[in-house]
């Protein structure tokens, strides 16, 4: 299920509100526009980087996708193929979370996003993880 442009499946949770978020629709935050979407991604990779020292793929995916929901296991390979990153390596540079922007939108909803509208998201709202 892909609420209104949430292209990463970003959960709705009480007390948070994303810019741009225009709603929520069975557990998932609904969002203005794809860039909305993007733009709260980056925000939450930065939040994961800063708050929970999640500076790896098998880190980041952990939190994301959770065993208790999702085969992790799975995703942090595919994560791995799709990026060529390796799960440990820590991601010390803004291209990595642009490749891995693309390969969980692709991962969570099938929706194909160009780096270019990563790397734009991220200068237009001056949001840096690392």
């Amino acid at each position: 299920m892909l609420a209104k442009n949430n292209i990463f499946n970003i959960r709705a949770t009480k007390g948070t509100t994303w810019k741009g978020q225009t709603g929520q629709r069975k557990g998932f935050v609904e969002f203005e526009t794809r860039e909305m979407a993007i733009r709260a991604w980056l925000v939450l990779m930065r939040t994961y980087r800063r708050r929970y020292a999640a500076t790896t793929i098998g880190e980041i995916v952990t939190r994301f996708a959770p065993p208790s929901e999702n085969d992790t296991r799975l995703y942090v390979e595919q994560m791995v193929a799709w990026t060529l990153i390796p799960e440990n390596m820590e991601l010390t540079q803004m291209w990595h979370y642009v490749l891995l922007a693309v390969a969980m939108a692709r991962k969570e909803t099938g929706v194909a996003i160009f780096a270019g509208d990563v790397l734009m998201a991220m200068e237009r709202y001056d949001i840096k993880i690392v």
